[in-house]
């Protein structure tokens, strides 16, 4: 069986845990005012069924922050342990995550705030006064005095005793990623004088006085388990040579396992974005395995099981810990166990779930919506039979909406589902998208696999007419045809140099643009010839053949970056920008880190300058101050804007019942099915990426037949400015 390493048991102290797989704690921001309720009891539990070795409740806070405003937005999705009242929702997760044979952990946690009671005034504290206290939080308001850490330490093995009473079956302390054990511990923040601060054993002193505290009122047998930042990334901080000191400092003091990872969240390098390469962070795990027999493993930047059971194999961990990839997928540990690991859905590493987390927003992902609309459950839990079941569904348009939809409601029992599309792969625009970005061929390759898996009837090279609409007779029809672009209005937008979303699509479509030159239509008939296969679109993307050395991006948002990004190697690249800021519609974890690398690897961002005209020579700009210059560019790679493309759905409006014409995706701002009218909130503003095409198809999928009642409405974050 492939993947067979990843299935064996190990054990956490007494703890025996059925596989090495380990769902590490994140703070997805579903709880009710700190309390676990359904929402969150039903997420862990699906990963219990899905296979899940270890799961682990993310930020479980120690001190009382009821009624409280923290600066640190995550902190208000935490899940609380400092009162008897969340002993029932931890009871009630434990027992969901043990009916179905998983082990549960619970993450102790401090971020960067802390107060001793609730009748005091939350406040960022830190060990030293005179470093930040951490994102979002700025220079710490108190520095811990001596008596204030030993309530911290009651805190902690208070918080212990009530996960123990609720059937929690370990206890994670987090002395990692630059929270406030980790602060101590760090020379980096660390700068006291006192018995916590100086030495190793001084800076793990407020870690081993919390094991201490845990063990006098959970017991020695209670295992503890320590997430920790082998190097912390930060200048003068914690290195790899300092592991050994603090594996045995800490040791001394009895715990079970050590969760190893990498960084602060404010470290100067990104640690856990696409910008990573994956596993860059293993050998901290492999390097902690020299000084300690306890079990060990990684945890930052994983997300393939080729890696996961490398990690295993190669002796660099004991154990492999996810996080991003559990909520993208539930049932990896499942599917590996029976042989199914082609079915595991993959995680692109978008950090879209981490984008909203950070600013205190619920949890979503770019290919799973379920994690985010919860309320209406999975395809498989709300089977449709009888005369719905055989309703005919017309699907018009093969990309990740139209498939989502289509998948969806074949999981839900509906027989009679076609899609549709006049293009010769399935896909859309990913096909596209997955030359520039590395992570979304698997995407590509796991929507194919579903299309086969489901017996969905997808008909490809199928131009689709109002005519063919009623001869199909279906009973309902859903347009996922995508948005319409335009080129904006440049003079010179048609030269030879000058390539827009529509040369690029017409070449993996094998389909030539008039006036981009002789290689250019001959590329695109090889591309029609041969199928566009991937290494094939790379090679031509990366050859000077097509795209020449000096590289103009106009447009600095999501898409002028990735392109930049992704074809800055052996060429001048400039972007053009006419805002003041460049990364426009890129998340808060990745847009400063791409930044940075973009203006590393030489690329040029022009912020505040207007594009005049295109020429031969390059693109005639104008700077805020009214100065024309140009920017020399062999090639102009031009960025479109999205239309509404709803020509299709006015025309069928007359043809198909109303009721039973539905249109998703990205060809309108606004939705349509079930009643939703044209004020969703989740479709108006947002930049429409993967995310919202998957969210599309699940939500039509899983109320065509309205038997699930649409609220689209979320719990909102704070307003958040970054």
């Amino acid at each position: 069986m492939k993947y067979e390493a990843l299935t064996t048991p190990f054990k956490i102290g007494n703890v025996e845990i059925r596989n090495r797989f380990v769902m590490l704690p994140m703070t997805i921001e579903k709880t009710d005012n700190y309390a676990i309720g359904d929402d969150l009891v039903d997420f862990y539990e699906q990963r219990a069924i899905g296979g899940a070795g270890l799961i682990e409740i993310g930020s479980c806070y120690v001190c009382d922050c009821f009624d409280t405003h923290p600066k640190y937005h995550t902190t208000t999705g935490a899940c609380g342990v400092w009162d008897d009242c969340f002993i029932p929702g931890l009871t009630r997760t434990a027992e969901a995550c043990h009916k179905h044979g998983a082990k549960l952990a619970a993450q102790l946690q401090l971020c960067y705030e802390w107060r001793p009671d609730g009748k005091s005034e939350l406040l960022s504290y830190a060990p030293s006064k005179d470093v930040v206290s951490g994102p979002f939080v700025g220079m710490p308001e108190r520095e811990f005095t001596k008596e204030e850490i030993q309530l911290v330490v009651k805190q902690y093995g208070e918080a212990a005793k009530r996960c123990q009473t609720a059937g929690i079956d370990i206890i994670e302390i987090h002395a990692g990623i630059g929270y406030m054990v980790m602060r101590f511990i760090s020379k980096y923040s660390n700068h006291r004088t006192d018995e916590y601060g100086g030495s190793t054993e001084n800076r793990c002193r407020l870690l081993t006085d919390i094991i201490d505290e845990i063990h006098r009122v959970c017991g020695e047998d209670y295992p503890i388990l320590i997430r920790y930042s082998a190097d912390d990334l930060m200048p003068g901080g914690q290195r790899l040579e300092d592991l050994k000191e603090v594996i045995e400092v800490v040791e001394k003091h009895g715990v079970d396992a050590w969760s190893i990872q990498a960084g602060f969240h404010e470290a100067p390098r990104p640690v856990a974005n696409q910008l990573v390469p994956e596993g860059e962070f293993i050998y901290l795990s492999k390097a902690a395995k020299q000084y300690t027999k306890l079990p060990t493993f990684p945890g930052t930047r994983i997300n393939h099981l080729d890696v996961c059971e490398k990690i295993i194999e190669d002796g660099s961990g004991d154990a492999v810990g996810m996080a991003r990839h559990w909520i993208a997928e539930p049932e990896i540990g499942l599917k590996v166990k029976e042989n199914r690991a082609n079915e595991v859905r993959p995680c692109i590493v978008c950090s879209r779930c981490l984008d909203n987390i950070f600013v205190g927003k619920p949890c979503k992902c770019s290919v799973n919506a379920n994690v985010y609309f919860s309320q209406y459950g999975l395809p498989e839990d709300h089977k449709v039979s009888g005369d719905e079941a055989k309703k005919k569904i017309l699907i018009i348009g093969a990309g990740p909406s139209g498939l989502e939809a289509a998948r969806t409601m074949r999981m839900r029992g509906y027989v009679n589902v076609t899609v549709v599309d006049q293009k010769k792969k399935a896909c859309g625009l990913l096909n596209l998208a997955q030359v520039l970005n590395d992570e979304l061929p698997p995407m590509v390759d796991w929507y194919n696999e579903e299309i086969k898996r489901l017996n969905i009837d997808v008909r490809l090279n199928t131009p689709v007419t109002t005519a063919y609409i009623k001869d199909f007779g279906a009973d309902e029809v859903i347009l996922a045809v995508g948005p319409e672009t335009v080129s904006p209005n440049v003079p010179g937008k048609d030269n030879k140099n000058v390539i827009d979303s529509h040369a690029l699509k017409g070449l993996v479509e094998g389909q030539g643009t008039p006036g981009k030159g002789a290689m250019w239509g001959l590329s695109c008939f090889g591309m029609g010839i041969l199928g566009a296969p991937l290494g094939l679109m790379k090679w031509g993307i990366g050859t000077h053949l097509l795209v020449g050395k000096r590289l103009a991006v106009i447009g600095g948002g999501f898409a002028g970056i990735e392109v930049a990004s992704s074809m800055n190697e052996g060429r001048e690249v400039t972007v053009i920008e006419e805002a003041k800021k460049a990364g426009a519609e890129i998340g808060i974890i990745d847009r400063n880190p791409e930044l940075r690398k973009l203006k590393s690897e030489g690329v040029k961002i022009l912020t505040s300058t207007k594009v005049k005209e295109y020429n031969k020579e390059g693109v005639v700009c104008e700077d805020e101050e009214g100065k024309v210059f140009t920017v020399p560019a062999d090639t102009i790679i031009t960025g479109t804007k999205c239309v509404d493309n709803t020509d299709f759905y006015d025309e069928l409006r007359g043809i198909v019942e109303e009721g039973h014409l539905h249109l998703i995706g990205n060809a309108s701002p606004h939705t349509t099915w079930a009643g939703v009218g044209p004020h969703d909130p989740y479709k108006t503003e947002e930049y429409k990426r993967l995310l919202e095409a998957v969210r599309d198809g699940y939500l039509i999928g899983m109320t065509i037949n309205e038997e699930i009642p649409v609220d689209m409405q979320a719990a909102p974050g704070p307003d958040v400015t970054v």
